[in-house]
């Protein structure tokens, strides 16, 4: 009999530790504010393709907002690997000087979103194409860690026109 109680009361232990265990697990994360950016639909990457000017953009990235005044014209010339990723070469001139980066856009979990990977993996940055008409503008928006930052880029068939200044919508 004194085993029973024993058995018993170790069930109840058990039980009641479990139920414990339950109420303590953490909420599920928040969910990102770029998940809840549409990415354009119907949007064919060889659109992308081409040269674009960085027209303005919008962050709150601390160093924006201190030396924004100081932006320098910003080329980006964008290509399609492999069907699924992006080529990406952005000249722009600082300090006097032109610079290259180069970077390549893996595709993410739906057409429109890339991962752009850095060294780290907490230097990852998710992009999403929100808004294009591949003739005249493209929206992109970019996180690394919680911050966002938003980038409209012009199309430019030649020297002497600029699309994006014709647009209405904007």
């Amino acid at each position: 009999m004194a085993a029973l109680r024993t058995l018993l009361l170790l069930g109840l232990l058990l039980t009641a530790k479990g139920q414990r265990v339950a109420r303590r697990r953490r909420p599920p994360p928040p969910q990102s504010a770029l998940e809840k950016v549409v990415a354009q639909e119907g949007l064919s990457l060889h659109q992308l393709s081409g040269k674009w000017f960085l027209v303005g953009m919008a962050s709150r990235c601390s160093y924006l907002a201190e030396h924004s005044h100081q932006l320098e014209a910003t080329t980006v010339t964008m290509t399609v690997l492999d069907g699924q990723s992006l080529a990406i070469s952005t000249f722009r001139k600082l300090d006097r000087m032109c610079w290259e980066i180069r970077q390549h856009y893996l595709p993410a979990q739906a057409p429109g979103r890339f991962l752009l990977k850095g060294h780290r993996k907490s230097s990852k940055v998710d992009v999403v194409v929100g808004e294009a008409d591949p003739s005249s503008f493209i929206i992109l928006y970019y996180q690394k860690g919680r911050s966002i930052s938003v980038k409209l880029y012009g199309f430019c068939d030649s020297a002497d026109e600029f699309h994006v200044l014709d647009e209405t919508k904007l």
